[in-house]
């Protein structure tokens, strides 16, 4: 997965309001007849009874299940966890379910990954929080063992393999990139040693650009192609997307940045395209299915064809 052209990604989210398959597959279908090149989808698994006020959801769909159905409905767009909380998942079944969604889906697979901010959902997981961030490295590095090896093999504190054998594996070689979420040190580092991008998730544009080249530096420093990274970003339209706002509540960020018009809109993508950013989220608030499909098709038909060449 090289970083040349930007990627737009549109967000499968509330799903409180995309339960019906019907409906569900109306606005993938919009979305990837519109020009998008991305389909995201959040992660929870097990949040508490009063989380639906703060995430503005209730519902959560097992991920790799719904995107292998909705491979089979689609032929192009991508599907994108973004981000999956590596510690939630016992990471042999997640690599499991992982390698057959990318094979379903005939490589289209992109997998971010974190380590999760909600102490809550860890505590009724039964997972100690502190040790989110260890968790989530090993996870990640056994993930890929089994991906990429032969005969994997691996030995951590929470994880332990060998004498295994692991097909079918995935289609993309050597694996299914892996899209790194978070701010700060640690994160940086995983972008830089393992990922194939970073995802953050607080800062302006500008300082979300500078970090950015700080874990390019840190890639080069690796031996890694730092040029070849994504970096992922959005904007916001209307009032700002369900899940933005979500997040805005429960970290305290500043709301985003809201284009007045498609002539701002297209400024402002011009403007992430001229950071770096490759990977283009695209937050919308909708009421209906059939709002939002009729939202995606016209930003497709006034922004995305005016943006590309």
């Amino acid at each position: 997965m090289a970083a040349r052209d930007p990627l737009f990604c549109f967000n499968l989210y509330p799903y409180d309001r995309l339960l019906e398959l019907d409906e569900l597959l109306r606005v993938m279908r919009a979305g990837e007849a519109s020009g998008f090149d991305v389909a995201t989808f959040a992660d929870h698994l097990m949040p508490p009874p009063e989380s639906h006020e703060a995430l503005l959801n209730q519902s959560w769909w097992d991920l790799p299940a719904l995107c292998s159905f909705l491979a089979a409905h689609t032929r192009r767009v991508r599907f994108y966890m973004n981000v999956l909380v590596l510690p939630y998942h016992p990471p042999v079944q997640l690599a499991k379910s992982l390698a057959t969604l990318d094979r379903v889906s005939n490589g289209r697979l992109i997998v971010g990954v974190g380590t999760g901010w909600y102490e809550e959902e860890f505590e009724r997981l039964g997972l100690r929080f502190a040790q989110r961030g260890d968790i989530t490295d090993e996870y990640a590095r056994a993930m890929i063992e089994l991906w990429t090896a032969e005969r994997p093999r691996f030995r951590g504190r929470y994880v332990s393999f060998e004498d295994v054998s692991f097909y079918p594996k995935p289609v993309q070689k050597p694996h299914p990139p892996l899209l790194i979420g978070g701010t700060g040190p640690r994160p940086f580092r995983r972008a830089a040693e393992i990922g194939a991008g970073w995802v953050p998730m607080q800062g302006t544009h500008e300082e979300i650009a500078g970090q950015f080249r700080e874990i390019q530096s840190l890639a080069r420093e690796l031996g890694r192609d730092a040029d070849s990274l994504w970096l992922g970003a959005g904007i916001a339209l209307g009032a700002g997307s369900e899940g933005e706002r979500a997040a805005e509540h429960i970290r305290g960020r500043a709301a985003p940045v809201v284009p007045r018009d498609t002539t701002e809109t297209i400024a402002q993508i011009r403007r992430l395209i001229a950071l770096g950013v490759n990977l283009i989220s695209v937050g919308f608030t909708w009421s209906t299915p059939a709002d939002y499909a009729a939202q995606l098709e016209r930003f497709g038909r006034e922004v995305i064809a005016s943006v590309r060449p």
